[in-house]
């Protein structure tokens, strides 16, 4: 049986011993690594912490919160750095342990955190071995990903679509009328509209398909505004639906997406299942004499610019490829809008190439001399 490899980032060195000893006298649990950090330093632990992290290859990362924001802060840090890895957030209280997991789950012993790093090793349980996927697109971004999608899905998928029509009204009061009279009986409904009209038929498509769960991107807020996103979520959720409204797409995994303190929390397998192969960038990066000799797609960006950076990174000096990857997808080119985001004050293109270099950077990161200066993300 595999050991969960855990590794603990806190700001007293106290605080972290007492966790590696509880969890000693525990089977099948392994600390692999612990590190420090100054909750006072407002950019949080060194970027240095982070490749100790990323080295260790921990399944779950333990993380000691100072709570309020400052907690919430530190565990979309994680996220961001810890791709493939869990993180559970502690804080001590009045004596009390408490633990978070996905979507913020409380507990208040050891027994619950011993239960949250084990929930990880378990993920796999839960895989769906066929997806039925429908997918709503117009225009020239709809139809790159779902062609994309079409290409490199599982041969268990079974992918369908639909194109909406091209005039709608700006407001949709009644999606029946323009949908077509039959559609199929689906697990996962994927909206890749250029209009908030086209996201307005969500509703009525879940209802048709049976849908339980949604993926709608938001790429450009012409197309998906952020108040028709949470009157849509609040709207799904009332009827047990599982929302996902990505921004940028590519910041989807398979339990959150967004980026920072805009993190969100989804626990659905289907979602999962789709995240599992499009969605944030993560490659497999092998590295000789300093060049990339070899770069392979774990999870492709759904649109397939992950493939076409990879690509492109052979042969790259290793201190150069993580800027190079940033070009190569805005190149692609990316299609996140070039605009501010009001939210993460930020164009959705530049977060898009952020999470393409990071995800670079994070495989480089051992072939890079320690004294190399590199540049974080």
């Amino acid at each position: 049986m595999n050991s969960t490899r855990v590794f603990i980032l806190a700001s007293q060195t106290l605080f972290a011993e007492g966790v590696q000893s509880l969890l000693s006298e525990q089977p099948s649990i392994e600390v692999v690594g612990i590190a420090s950090y100054n909750p006072n330093h407002g950019g949080g632990p060194d970027p240095k912490v982070f490749k100790q992290i990323q080295a260790a290859k921990p399944d779950v990362v333990i993380v000691e919160a100072t709570g309020g924001g400052d907690k919430n802060k530190l565990v979309a840090q994680v996220l961001e750095y810890a791709l493939s890895a869990k993180v559970i957030s502690l804080t001590l209280e009045d004596n009390r342990i408490y633990t978070y997991y996905q979507e913020m789950k409380q507990g208040r012993s050891v027994e619950d955190l011993v239960d949250a790093i084990r929930a990880p090793a378990e993920w796999d349980s839960r895989r769906v071995q066929e997806l039925r996927l429908f997918v709503l697109y117009q225009g020239h971004y709809g139809q790159r990903i779902l062609d994309n999608v079409r290409r490199y899905a599982p041969r268990s998928w079974k992918v369908e679509a639909w194109r909406p029509p091209s005039a709608l009204p700006q407001v949709v009061d009644d999606p029946q009328e323009f949908l077509p009279l039959h559609l199929p009986t689906v697990d996962l409904i994927l909206s890749l509209g250029e209009s908030p009209s086209a996201a307005q038929l969500l509703p009525g498509i879940v209802e048709r398909t049976g849908a339980q769960n949604v993926i709608a991107p938001i790429d450009n807020t012409d197309w998906l505004p952020d108040g028709l996103a949470r009157q849509l979520s609040a709207q799904l959720t009332m009827k047990d639906i599982v929302t996902a409204f990505p921004k940028p797409f590519c910041s989807l995994t398979e339990d959150s997406y967004n980026v920072r303190e805009q993190v969100v929390s989804f626990d659905s397998p289907w979602i999962a299942e789709f995240a599992r192969h499009f969605g944030r960038p993560t490659f497999r990066i092998e590295c000789t004499n300093g060049t990339i000799a070899k770069a392979q797609v774990k999870r492709d960006t759904a649109c397939g610019c992950g493939r076409d950076v990879a690509r492109q990174l052979i042969g790259l000096d290793v201190k150069d490829a993580a800027i190079q990857a940033g070009l190569f997808q805005h190149h692609y080119p990316c299609l996140a809008t070039m605009r501010v985001d009001p939210i993460l004050g930020e164009p959705l293109i530049q977060v898009s190439g952020n999470l393409m270099r990071q995800a670079v950077e994070m495989e480089i990161a051992a072939c890079l001399p320690e004294t190399d200066e590199r540049q974080t993300v």
